[in-house]
C-alpha cells in the first residue's frame, strides 16, 4: 500500500511539500491477498544540487543526506465489501536521520520518528483479462503530525500538519511480463507553527500529483528485473499567511532499474535505484531503496506478491 516517502526537501523556501512515496513501491504493486503483510523500507538519499523554479542549479555548495527506514503493517480481511473488494487497513511509521548543509549558511541535522500514516481501503482479487491477470487497490491514507518537530529549527523529520494522500494501484501480468503503477493525489493541511526564523504566522504546501510506475520480466524462476520510475508534479501554489507564493510549484522525475527476488517462503526482497531529472524547486539527487516483505496469508488464500 502507500509508503510515506523518506526523501525530504531542502529548505529552498518557507513552504515545502511533505515527504511522500516516491519510488518506494514498484514491481507487482497491485497484488495482495487476505492476511497480514509486514514490510521494512530502508532508504538512502543523497543530493548535492538544489534546483530553482526554472530548473537551474542554485549556486553554492548545497548537500542533503538522508538515511531512513519505514515499518509497514497491513491487514487484508477475507470479507468482501463494496464492489467485491476485500477491506484493507494499514499503518506506516518512518524513522529518519537527516543531514542538511546549504550555501546560505543553514546547517542542521534531525533524527527521530516521522509522522504516522494510517489508511483504509479496498483490495480486489486478480481477474483474468485477455491472456493475463489484472489486480487493483484503492486506499485512503492520512498522515498525522506525530513526528519529531520543533519550530526553532529549519529542518525537521515531522511535518506538523495533517495531509491526505489517497492512491490507486494496479498491476497487469501476462506470462513473465508485468506492468504496475500507483497514482496518488496529495492534499496538505496548514502548519500553524512554522520555523520562527521565517517570521510568518502559518504556511501551507500546495496540492500535488505523484505516481510510481514499473515494468519487469521474470528472467529466472522467482527473480524479476526491470525498469522503475516516479514522477511528482505540484498542481497548486504554496501559501504563506493565506497568500499564494508565486513560482512555487515543485517537480521531480526519478528513473532507474531494480530487481525483485522471491524466496519461496512468503518473503520478497526488492532493490531499486533512481536518478532524478527535470527537477524544479527542490533537491536533485540519487535514491536507493531496499524493501523486505513478509506475507502471512489466511488459510484459504494463496501467497502473492506483496504491496
Amino acid at each position: 500500500m502507500v509508503c510515506p516517502g523518506t526523501v525530504p526537501r531542502l529548505c529552498l523556501a518557507e513552504v515545502q511539500l511533505p515527504s511522500v512515496n516516491l519510488g518506494l513501491t514498484n514491481f507487482e504493486d497491485g497484488f495482495a491477498n487476505p492476511g497480514w503483510f509486514l514490510q521494512e523500507f530502508p532508504v538512502f538519499y543523497d543530493a548535492d544540487e538544489l534546483k530553482d523554479s526554472d530548473g537551474n542549479t542554485v549556486p553554492g555548495r548545497n548537500h542533503l543526506t538522508s538515511y531512513a527506514t519505514t515499518t509497514h503493517v497491513v491487514f487484508v480481511s477475507q470479507r468482501q465489501f463494496l464492489l467485491g473488494g476485500w477491506l484493507a487497513v494499514e499503518a506506516l511509521q518512518p524513522l529518519v536521520d537527516l543531514d542538511v548543509q546549504l550555501a546560505n549558511g543553514v546547517a542542521s541535522r534531525a533524527r527521530g520518528f516521522g509522522d504516522l500514516t494510517l489508511g483504509a481501503g479496498l483490495q480486489w482479487a486478480p481477474k483474468e483479462i485477455g491472456k493475463g491477470v489484472f489486480t487493483q487497490r484503492f486506499m485512503l491514507d492520512v498522515s498525522v503530525p506525530t513526528g519529531k518537530y520543533s519550530d526553532e529549527q529549519p529542518v525537521n523529520v515531522g511535518n506538523n500538519f495533517v495531509f491526505l494522500d489517497p492512491h490507486y494501484a494496479f498491476t497487469y501480468e501476462r506470462e513473465k511480463l508485468e506492468f504496475s503503477a500507483r497514482l496518488h493525489y496529495l492534499r496538505n493541511g496548514v502548519n500553524h507553527e512554522p520555523f520562527v526564523g521565517f517570521g510568518v504566522r502559518d504556511v501551507q504546501p500546495g496540492q500535488a500529483f505523484h505516481m510510481n510506475y514499473s515494468a519487469s520480466y521474470e528472467v529466472v524462476k522467482n527473480v524479476r528485473v526491470g525498469f522503475n520510475g516516479y514522477w511528482l508534479q505540484q498542481t497548486t501554489g504554496d501559501k504563506i499567511d493565506g497568500v499564494d507564493v508565486p513560482h512555487s510549484l515543485e517537480r521531480t522525475v526519478g528513473l532507474g532499474a531494480g530487481i525483485q527476488i522471491f524466496s519461496g517462503r512468503d518473503f520478497w526482497f526488492h532493490l531499486n535505484a533512481y536518478t532524478e531529472t527535470a527537477v524544479r524547486n527542490r533537491a536533485s539527487g540519487v535514491l536507493v531503496t531496499l524493501r523486505v516483505s513478509k506475507a502471512i496469508t489466511s488459510a484459504k488464500a494463496q501467497p502473492q506478491a506483496p504491496y
